[in-house]
């Protein structure tokens, strides 16, 4: 379906300019198959063009295909009469390089690896087919489903159920999503461990470096930060964290992610 000399390149196949040297992964998984072997961090080497386009002809196809079974899965619901009964939530759990940033696979906090997609049908849903651009995480899924479903949701649950947006998608809603990763010695350039600690906003993506205790699972000292503009900047090429004009911006980020979810649940709550 797809021919590789038709498939577009990345548009920023170059490391993120600024960016601290434990920001990007390693694409070990790449690594693991045949004739991928050599390949090394993204700050020392770059895939070829026809391996380039080679692999995004793989991954189209990998994804057309899945299309095509999750298909078979609707019409089946159809037949068994089970369509206007069922909850159907699909999702993405992570997002995927193919050749941004200089790198492949997965494993980053850059917004690339931690933006995914989420589709949501009930046959309770009046209107149809509405999309929201406000911000919800896959620990809202859960909650979501139970309050679709007709359960009660457990108290413990950190997730907050995203429903109300399914019927007004321009609703305002959370004012952040979380996210964490772990960066191992074998994979990093300087053989060190972190933890990366990330806020997203609408307008702006900051993440906090820390040395990392993986016996005690435990943070030790912070080493750095990143700031990207999701404005100006929505493909995360200029780390701005060091921009003197930033630095409140950076301060309030700063205190928001150590704050965490619970400052940022939805409005009406």
């Amino acid at each position: 379906m797809y021919h590789p000399d038709s498939i577009p390149l990345a548009r920023n196949p170059y490391v993120p300019e600024l960016s601290p040297v434990m920001t990007m992964n390693s694409m070990y998984e790449l690594r693991g198959y045949d004739g991928f072997g050599h390949i090394k961090h993204p700050t020392e080497y770059t895939m070829s063009e026809d391996t380039a386009r080679i692999l995004k002809q793989g991954y189209y196809a990998s994804v057309s295909y899945i299309d095509a079974q999750f298909g078979k899965i609707l019409a089946h619901l159809e037949e068994l009469g089970l369509s206007e009964n069922t909850v159907i939530i699909v999702w993405g759990d992570h997002g995927w390089k193919l050749g941004e940033h200089n790198g492949w696979c997965k494993q980053t906090n850059y917004n690339i690896d931690i933006h995914v997609p989420m589709m949501v049908y009930s046959p309770k849903i009046k209107g149809q087919g509405h999309q929201t651009f406000e911000i919800t995480e896959l620990i809202d899924m859960y909650p979501s489903l139970c309050e679709l479903a007709g359960i009660s949701a457990p108290d413990y649950l950190q997730g907050t159920s995203f429903v109300p947006l399914i019927t007004e998608p321009n609703k305002e809603w959370k004012s952040a999503a979380f996210s964490q990763f772990h960066r191992r010695p074998k994979v990093t350039p300087d053989g060190k461990r972190y933890m990366g600690y990330s806020i997203r906003t609408k307008n702006y993506h900051y993440v906090e470096w820390y040395y990392w205790d993986n016996i005690a699972g435990e943070r030790l000292d912070y080493v750095t930060n990143e700031l990207y503009d999701s404005q100006h900047d929505p493909d995360e090429n200029k780390n701005i964290a060091s921009d003197p004009s930033k630095k409140v911006v950076v301060k309030e980020l700063s205190q928001r992610l150590k704050d965490g979810w619970r400052a940022a649940v939805p409005i009406s709550q």
